[in-house]
């Protein structure tokens, strides 16, 4: 099982301490703050927490969370471009579902701003919803968002996710969403993974 995917314009590695710098630049920035924590300030120390659970999640679930870079193409190949600068973050966590229904595994992204409106938040979930349902063999994978997110509830369909259940909006407010493997893999939404 390889834990490094690509995409067609992005490189995904699984997140480490040596990312450690870039993620708590990218997940302090305002704009990313208010739609990644709720506009909570986050620690070098939680930083750490947040990669060390991704590290351990991979070698016990299988998934985590994978830290974006653009790709260099050039002699009919795409690599990761040496030094690229960290766009952005995909991956899945395990995550307290909503009605008190347990544990989910939530996808969840974020990317610098100046990344916005491209489609690499699409395209790299897709990579990452692959990866869960073709790899790891999960049966549903959620996505939790405020309801108000008009460009999160477009992400969603774009992915094939549905309203969870058809249910109302939880009680923290937020919109959820799932998508199955089933109907994933039924669907050859992948179109952007490179094998």
């Amino acid at each position: 099982m390889t834990e490094t995917l690509q995409t067609r314009r992005l490189a995904l590695h699984p997140i480490g301490m040596v990312d450690h710098h870039a993620l708590l630049t990218h997940w302090t920035g305002p704009v990313v703050r208010r739609h990644l924590f709720d506009g909570a300030s986050i620690s070098p120390v939680q930083v750490t927490e947040i990669i060390e659970t991704s590290e351990r999640d991979f070698a016990t679930e299988g998934y985590g969370l994978w830290a974006l870079r653009p790709l260099r193409r050039g002699l009919g190949r795409a690599e990761p471009r040496p030094g690229a600068p960290l766009i952005g973050v995909a991956g899945l966590r395990g995550h307290e579902g909503p009605f008190d229904r347990g544990v989910d595994v939530e996808i969840l992204y974020s990317l610098e701003p100046d990344r916005w409106g491209q489609g690499l938040a699409a395209e790299a979930s897709r990579a990452v919803l692959d990866y869960a349902f073709g790899v790891v063999g999960l049966r549903r994978v959620t996505a939790e968002f405020d309801p108000d997110s008009a460009v999160s509830a477009e992400v969603a369909a774009s992915l094939g996710m549905r309203p969870w259940r058809g249910g109302p909006d939880g009680p923290d407010g937020a919109a959820y969403y799932a998508a199955d493997r089933s109907g994933w893999l039924g669907s050859r939404r992948g179109i952007d993974a490179v094998p």
